[in-house]
This record gives structure tokens, sequence and C-alpha cells, in this order.
């Protein structure tokens, strides 16, 4: 529940500052991992299911391997959280986890 109520806080201030939350738009859901091959693994697991995928090798010494899934959804506290858990589970099976989300401003 504490994922749910600090999105809500998240998208409330994102509003309060000017963004349309209301149309769909591609969220974009951060990954982090030890290695190549277990973001490559992700990647390819998520590209297979029809999400967008950015896969990059950063300069950070722990878990130098970015993977970012881009969702198209409406941006609701409900459908962050809930594609926010999805990822971070699948992630955890290849030894990545979350790492945040965004969008655009509309």
């Amino acid at each position: 529940m504490l994922l749910l109520e600090e999105n809500t806080e998240i998208l409330a201030r994102m509003q309060r500052d000017g963004s349309d939350l209301g149309p769909s738009r591609p969220v974009d859901f951060s990954h982090v991992f030890p290695d190549q091959a277990s973001a490559e693994a992700f990647a390819k697991e998520c590209g297979s299911d029809g999400f967008e995928i950015d896969l990059v090798e950063t300069e950070r010494e722990e878990d130098p391997w970015d993977v970012t899934v881009s969702a198209e959804m409406e941006p609701s506290a409900v459908n962050v959280t809930s594609w926010e858990e999805r990822f971070d589970a699948r992630a955890r099976t290849y030894g990545g986890r979350s790492d945040g989300w965004g969008f655009f401003r509309v």
C-alpha cells in the first residue's frame, strides 16, 4: 500500500505543477541490473510482450545496466502502481529491480 500512496502523491504534485494527467501516454518504468545478460533477458521478455524497450550500460559501478520499459496508459496512481509492481517482480526474477518511473508532460 505504501507504493500506491507514494505514487498518488507524486501524481498529485505533477498535476499541481500543471501536468494534464487525463490523456493516455507512454509511461517509462526504469529497472537496474547487475550484468548485461540479466538486463537483456528481462528486456527480451518485456519486448516479446509488446512493450517498447531501451537498454543501456551506464557508468555506475553497482547495477550498471538500465532497462526502461514503456507502457501506454492513463497515468493514474492505480495504473502506475500496478505496472510498477508487475515489472519489478519480473525484473527481480532476473536479478534486477525497479528504479522508478516517469513520463513527459502533456
